[in-house]
């Protein structure tokens, strides 16, 4: 916990300092005002950071191949990132998980997916050399993931975990294709349905 002198002086860059001395002064109010109005707004709309490194134990084995057959299909998209239509792929080619049973439910394949994706954001235009990394969209969906299996009572992350963070963040392009193919809504009903 800060002591009590470090919550009366935090260190800003001079930057941040100059642009809130002009908010101040264009608003008649102190500096003060100002950042603490800026840090309310900013701690509402606040979400935990998935960390791989952190977090990656509590995913089990066919979660943790969902992510690695991602970044595969990131890879054979030439994509320089992965993001959650990725997850999605991943999600329907890991077929011990309970997600890809979902899905197939709700009649949602894998090669009209990729047709969907690619549709969407098309394909880069050479073979990507560098490491790649989560978009930040991803990793709320991990961390949605995450409470979803805290809010089930479960130990690990499950491949059906990552499908409910794609519903419940509810944006990307993952949940736009469910949402095109008319089952976004249905999916969170489907696992639990599975779930028993």
């Amino acid at each position: 916990m800060p002591s009590s002198k470090d919550r009366q002086r935090i260190e800003i860059p001079v930057h941040f300092y100059e642009q809130l001395a002009q908010i101040a002064e264009t608003e008649d109010r102190t500096i003060t005002s100002v950042l603490n109005q800026l840090l309310f707004q900013a701690l509402q709309g606040y979400q935990p950071t998935w960390i791989p490194s952190k977090h990656l134990s509590r995913f089990n084995e066919h979660a943790q191949h969902v992510l690695s057959l991602a970044r595969e299909e990131a890879l054979s998209f030439n994509h320089q990132y992965i993001g959650t239509e990725h997850l999605l792929l991943g999600l329907l080619r890991e077929q011990e998980g309970l997600a890809a049973l979902a899905l197939e439910k709700l009649s949602v394949a894998l090669d009209p997916v990729r047709a969907a994706v690619e549709k969407k954001i098309g394909r880069g235009n050479q073979p990507v050399k560098e490491e790649i990394d989560y978009v930040p969209r991803v990793r709320k969906v991990l961390s949605l993931a995450l409470d979803e299996a805290e809010r089930q009572g479960s130990a690990y992350v499950r491949t059906e975990h990552i499908l409910l963070g794609i519903v419940r963040d509810g944006g990307g392009v993952g949940a736009d294709i469910l949402d095109t193919l008319g089952i976004l809504g249905k999916v969170r009903a489907q696992v639990f349905e599975l779930l028993g």
